[in-house]
């Protein structure tokens, strides 16, 4: 009698909370689905010159400012807005970028920052970067692409993958990935890693015998920031490998957004169309203020 009464209590223990509070509310104004348009491949030299810093400086910085149209009618860069999907849907935004020749880093930084000097050793703490990770407030994002012809998701209604498959001679169904966008994890062998909350994702692809040819990059969502249900991120196509270029979270700066209304195509309330592009428009990035979380206000810029 005993044992059936503590096992009634803890069944009773156990029901008291349903986690809702754990899963951001979709909403209407932050689609979970968008699609950004094409961004253009980006040199170092192109930012340095909009940064105003010297020639040779071989880290890219990219800010909100610098996502304007170029000559070719492609962006320079990118910040926008994701909501959370409903039940059952998979989430994220799309982009495309045409192939150089050469290769290309694609990166995309989500809001706001995983680890902070907050947490460092009090000998290696810098006093204006300690300030504190809040957990809530932070994304994350994973990155695939390859060539668009590949891609079976419908860009702004619901994402895909870059997998196909077909039937052996034995009638088994083989998958087949045509995906470009490894990136190697800790672990020997491992390459379809990624890099977790709030932290910069970035991969190389060789665009080598593939001038002028379309790819895609499908960003999908893996959390939602918990603060205002509202995920805040930057992606940028720079020109080079990644290995020399060094993506890290000073590369994207500044993409913890304000929270407005964000339209179908991932641009936020209050930015002008560059363009039309079928049923598409891309921003022109002339954005409000972040909101002073990570590499916002309340984190100097590296």
């Amino acid at each position: 009698m005993m044992i059936s009464g503590l096992i009634l209590m803890s069944g009773l223990m156990g029901c008291d909370r349903d986690a809702k509070d754990l899963v951001p509310v979709p909403s209407n104004k932050h689609p979970g689905v968008v699609e950004v348009g094409e961004l253009g491949v980006v040199t170092v030299e192109e930012f340095n010159i909009l940064n105003d810093v010297d020639d040779d400086n071989p880290i890219p910085e990219v800010r909100e400012q610098h996502c304007t149209e170029r000559e070719d009618g492609t962006l320079r860069c990118f910040y926008g807005q994701l909501g959370q999907t409903k039940l059952g849907q998979k989430g994220g935004a799309t982009f495309t970028f045409t192939g150089n020749g050469e290769e290309v880093c694609l990166v995309v930084d989500p809001e706001t920052v995983f680890w902070a000097q907050s947490v460092a050793p009090g000998a290696n703490r810098v006093a204006e970067y300690a300030y504190p990770d809040y957990y809530n407030d932070d994304g994350d994002l994973d990155m695939f692409s390859g060539l668009s012809s590949y891609y079976t998701g419908s860009p702004g209604v619901e994402l895909g993958d870059f997998k196909g498959f077909y039937t052996d001679s034995l009638g088994q169904q083989v998958e087949i990935e045509y995906g470009e966008c490894f990136q190697t994890g800790a672990q020997t062998g491992m390459n379809d890693a990624h890099a977790g909350r709030a932290t910069v994702e970035y991969c190389g692809i060789d665009t080598d015998q593939r001038e002028g040819i379309q790819y895609t990059v499908m960003l999908e969502t893996v959390s939602v920031p918990l603060d205002d249900g509202i995920m805040s991120f930057g992606a940028v196509v720079l020109e080079g490998r990644c290995t020399r270029l060094g993506p890290s979270e000073c590369t994207i700066r500044g993409e913890s957004l304000d929270s407005i209304a964000t339209k179908p195509n991932g641009d936020r309330a209050g930015q002008d169309a560059a363009s039309a592009r079928g049923a598409n428009a891309k921003g022109k990035g002339k954005g409000p203020a972040s909101k002073g979380k990570g590499k916002g206000k309340s984190a100097p810029a590296k």
